[in-house]
């Protein structure tokens, strides 16, 4: 799996499965897809679940999840152009910059616990804002991501 700590994988994975019992559901990830600015058709979905799930219990596990994450990764190939998309996911106003109403309201539509105040935010923000502005530009989400991903903001 390249790019990606075990432990961030898992914490990835959980933001898929909702309801945290090990495996995701079609409509689980369906929604995070969604959630994420990134919506699926049924039809494909279903094909994507079928080809990853090794099991055949109609769920997608981590293990699987950890294999689909990779093989996204595969065929994606263009890392800058996946940090930037990610990074417009958090940008939701498109002005360049991660703002902490901005992060808190990815953090919420995701269903994640951190990130629940303003001030967690603010803290999680701190974190990487090298240029002290209050906010994340590109460049320092960039250097967040290449240097541990999201779980330098735990």
């Amino acid at each position: 799996m390249r790019g990606m700590e075990p432990g961030e994988l898992s914490r990835v994975f959980q933001m898929f499965d909702r309801d945290g019992d090990g495996k995701t559901t079609k409509e689980e990830f369906s929604d995070s897809l969604t959630k994420l600015g990134m919506p699926i058709q049924d039809k494909e979905l279903f094909q994507i679940i079928e080809t990853i799930d090794v099991n055949g219990d109609g769920y997608v596990d981590l293990e699987e999840f950890g294999q689909l994450y990779g093989t996204l990764l595969e065929e994606k190939g263009d890392k800058e152009e996946e940090l930037r998309e990610a990074f417009n996911v958090f940008d939701q106003n498109g002005d360049g910059y991660i703002e902490v109403e901005e992060l808190r309201g990815v953090l919420q539509s995701l269903g994640l616990k951190q990130g629940g105040t303003v001030e967690d935010c603010k803290r999680m923000i701190m974190k990487v804002d090298v240029d002290g502005d209050g906010r994340v530009d590109y460049k320092e989400f960039k250097q967040m991501m290449e240097g541990g991903g999201l779980s330098v903001l735990s």
